[in-house]
């Protein structure tokens, strides 16, 4: 894909009174010109704040045929969306130049942006920061996209049922613990998933072994805090923890089982890999 093209105009700064009415009127004539596929990539974008080509294609085009027909289609769908103005990729790319398209990683562009925000109806909505992130915020945002992947992959293999997966940071808590300051919980993920008649909740939390093991038996204990405090909901979920290899989910683990304060039942400690096993149940 070239890197720059022609843009049309999109909605401008959202303000009051006929401005306000002015920008509603393009965003509604920008979005009749979508599909609900286009639509769904954005918001996924906007859910993750930066996927790859490779995951896109796997959110919105796992449906074609052959991967070759769902990545061409895909990359299609996404010119014109850059086209528009709609999204953007970063400068650094997944793979190598080599790879072409298929390395890009992409986000929403300022008119993409300020789609959403008229689309939400949400004039305090911040405004996406247009520099590029960190190598550590970016694999970050992969890595928990992948998660989401990996609930999507169980659900077309017919081994879960996926009712719902909330992002950051509308999947965050707040809540009062017995210190009386109020505090917010963040976990990276928040998923419901079914099997027959049970339902199950969880909370994902993603460690690139980038913090220490008293950081993350730190927030292990603002998990407790926020059961005891007795504003969880009715259902409290179990906190799954996605690390880098076996060695950390050992430390990791041994770490919880040791806690004189942590409920081991609480937790569940698995790579990427094995992930699968613990939503479902069961091997693969």
């Amino acid at each position: 894909m070239p890197p720059e093209r022609s843009r049309p105009e999109g909605p401008k700064r959202t303000g009051r009174g006929p401005a306000r009415r002015g920008q509603r009127e393009r965003a509604d004539r920008l979005k009749a010109q979508l599909s609900a596929r286009d639509l769904s990539v954005l918001f996924s974008l906007d859910a993750h704040r930066f996927l790859t080509t490779e995951q896109l294609i796997r959110f919105h085009f796992a449906n074609h045929r052959t991967p070759a027909a769902a990545g061409r289609i895909c990359r299609r769908v996404l010119q014109r969306l850059f086209d528009f103005g709609l999204i953007e990729h970063l400068d650094r790319r997944v793979g190598g130049v080599r790879a072409g398209s298929a390395s890009y990683v992409w986000r929403a562009g300022a008119v993409g942006d300020q789609l959403l925000r008229l689309l939400a109806d949400d004039a305090g909505r911040p405004r996406a920061r247009r520099k590029e992130p960190s190598l550590r915020w970016l694999e970050h945002c992969l890595l928990t996209a992948e998660v989401h992947l990996c609930l999507l992959d169980l659900a077309r293999a017919g081994r879960v049922e996926v009712l719902s997966v909330v992002t950051e940071p509308r999947c965050w808590r707040r809540y009062t613990p017995m210190s009386g300051a109020p505090e917010t919980l963040k976990p990276d993920l928040l998923a419901v998933t079914a099997q027959a008649e049970f339902e199950d909740h969880w909370f994902f939390e993603i460690d690139r072994a980038t913090e220490s093991l008293p950081t993350l038996l730190s927030k292990c204990a603002q998990y407790e805090d926020y059961r005891r405090s007795g504003q969880a909901d009715d259902v409290l979920p179990l906190v799954v923890w996605v690390v880098p290899d076996e060695l950390h989910a050992a430390k990791l683990t041994a770490g919880i089982t040791a806690s004189r304060t942590l409920d081991p039942a609480l937790y569940r400690v698995c790579t990427l890999a094995s992930l699968p096993a613990v939503i479902s149940g069961s091997p693969a």
